[in-house]
């Protein structure tokens, strides 16, 4: 990231958090709304089926290709805020995902569907880098973890809302209501954001070609970018199944689904006690237990008897919701200060596509050829798998 004005000066080092409160909780409510807008699908996939005659397997494309639209434009995000500057770049972000939201309550084709979820993953990726970048410049240094913690509410409440969202959109005749909604307020907030939005004059550098290259090559990057890619997919990959699972498989109804999925979340999104186990054991011993208890409960959801189910769902929620600190301390303890927002930003980049869309759309194709529950069971055991990765 950029430590100059464009004029040459050096940045200012930020405001104290309560002087700069307003713009920090505008970017959480962006965050959250764009958040919601990308999630909404997993709680609609029922009823979206049934309208338009689709199979598991199509539902898990929309998935992935949510995912996939959010990976390519993180790579570019970085470009796009170089020349044009974050607010601009937040504002094409909230634009385009009002624009994709509209379109996919208007549309009844597959194949444009498609397109409008890729559309849909690009216009949420280019939020992230330059919504972060941007509490850090309007905040001092002192703050950020303050800041941070304030911005990261945003999608531990939208987990627990999208649930009751899209219940409530069927609920009033028709999933797409909830994707109308989302269009509207992302549209009044990206007006908001034009008028009152804040903007500093400092720029990121472009990424070096190089320095990428060295990132790459690295063993441990791989290793790193499984890792967070197992955490996205067993917090939201999993959690964008749940309900179609529940409701093809175990015989609850949408709503019940719904209000289960919605429910588990609440202890996930206050869930502070995995920052007191990194400090206290360490983040590899942390990350491997968050790992066993995600593992072992995606395994009981899958092949448990019912009475396991409500159990398991909320120890998934909170176990998984155990996994980003410590795996983000570790990477940072493991790759040097020049490499170290790369190292991070690149295998962030590459999560969405693995965990957040190739692993649930694996879990779908294995609700048509097989069972959900299988799907869901190999997705825990894949889990138990990564704890082996911590050690190396």
């Amino acid at each position: 990231m950029g430590t100059r004005h464009a004029q040459g000066h050096f940045r200012p080092q930020g405001k104290r958090l309560a002087e700069a409160l307003a713009p920090v909780t505008l970017l959480t409510v962006i965050f959250f709304v764009n958040f919601v807008a990308r999630q909404i699908a997993g709680p609609s996939l029922p009823a979206l089926e049934k309208e338009l005659g689709l199979s598991h397997s199509h539902s898990g494309l929309f998935i992935l290709l949510t995912g996939t639209g959010f990976c390519l434009s993180q790579l570019g995000a970085s470009l796009v805020a170089a020349r044009w500057g974050y607010k601009p770049c937040i504002l094409l972000s909230i634009w385009g995902a009002a624009a994709a939201t509209l379109l996919i309550s208007l549309s009844h084709s597959v194949w444009l569907l498609y397109l409008l979820f890729l559309m849909m993953g690009m216009a949420g990726g280019l939020y992230v880098p330059s919504g972060i970048a941007l509490i850090t410049l309007l905040v001092q240094p002192r703050d950020w973890g303050k800041a941070m913690g304030i911005h990261e509410l945003a999608p531990n409440f939208a987990l627990i809302t999208v649930p009751f969202a899209a219940t409530l959109a069927v609920a009033m005749g028709s999933w797409r209501w909830g994707y109308q909604g989302c269009a509207t307020v992302l549209a009044l907030l990206g007006t908001l954001y034009l008028l009152r939005g804040s903007d500093v004059q400092a720029r990121p550098s472009l990424p070096s070609l190089a320095l990428i290259r060295e990132v790459a090559s690295q063993p441990s990057f791989w290793q790193l970018s499984i890792l967070i890619s197992l955490a996205v997919g067993v917090e939201t990959g999993v959690y964008s199944m749940t309900p179609l699972y529940l409701v093809s498989e175990r015989g609850f109804s949408l709503a019940q689904a719904n209000e289960l999925l919605g429910l588990s979340r609440i202890p996930a999104g206050f869930l502070v006690l995995s920052g007191w186990l990194t400090d206290r054991l360490n983040p590899p011993i942390a990350i491997a237990l968050a790992l066993a208890a995600t593992g072992c409960a995606i395994i009981a959801l899958g092949l448990g008897p019912d009475s396991a189910l409500i159990p398991a769902i909320y120890i998934q929620a909170s176990a998984s919701a155990c996994l980003f600190p410590p795996i983000l301390s570790m990477a940072s303890a493991n790759s040097s200060r020049e490499s170290r927002a790369l190292t991070l930003s690149l295998s962030i980049a590459v999560a969405p596509v693995v965990g957040g869309g190739i692993l649930p759309a694996a879990i779908a194709v294995a609700g048509d050829v097989f069972s959900f529950g299988a799907g869901m069971a190999a997705a825990g055991f894949l889990t138990l798998m990564g704890i082996f990765l911590v050690r190396r």
